[in-house]
């Protein structure tokens, strides 16, 4: 096969794949030495009846360097798992979370327009994320509200949050 005929490089020291697989059995060590002297003789079971596997595991030795990856890493599963994530949370803390998981700054809001006596002020919120600003178009009578409309515009634009 040809598996068995590439080679481990570990720093100076060259390993091909058959040292893994036909080495000798431990013999000393720590571990044989506590398995001893909880009565473990060689060529017995593991276990309280000793019916364990006396065949060690065989390794199964990842040559090629593409690393693993899982259903959920693939790049159509991620805009709708991160929708998922997002959804039921205040748009405020969705787009902060955001920002964090894409190791953009965090969110910039500014106020755009105050409006209104002072009894009954309207406000116009603005955010800046990874250097774009996003705006609401309609003024909110709390700035609470016109923070969260600003951040919905924003993840509405990052196709992040359902429109």
């Amino acid at each position: 096969m040809w598996i068995w005929k590439q080679q481990l490089k570990f720093g100076n020291l060259q390993l091909n794949l058959d040292t893994f697989t036909r080495a000798a059995p431990v013999t000393e060590g720590k571990g044989m030495s506590l398995l001893k002297k909880m009565g473990w003789n060689p060529g017995e079971g593991l276990g309280k009846n000793k019916e364990g596997s006396l065949v060690p595991l065989i390794l199964d030795i990842k040559m090629d360097k593409k690393g693993l990856v899982s259903e959920g890493e693939s790049g159509k599963n991620n805009m709708s798992s991160s929708v998922k994530e997002l959804q039921g949370k205040h748009p405020v803390s969705a787009l902060m979370e955001l920002c964090s998981k894409r190791k953009w700054k965090p969110p910039l809001y500014t106020i755009m327009k105050d409006i209104g006596p002072p009894h009954k002020k309207s406000f116009l919120f603005k955010v800046e994320v990874n250097g774009v600003e996003y705006q609401s178009i309609m003024p909110s009578s709390n700035k609470k509200i016109a923070k969260a409309d600003a951040a919905i515009v924003c993840l509405q634009a990052l196709k992040v949050f359902p429109l």
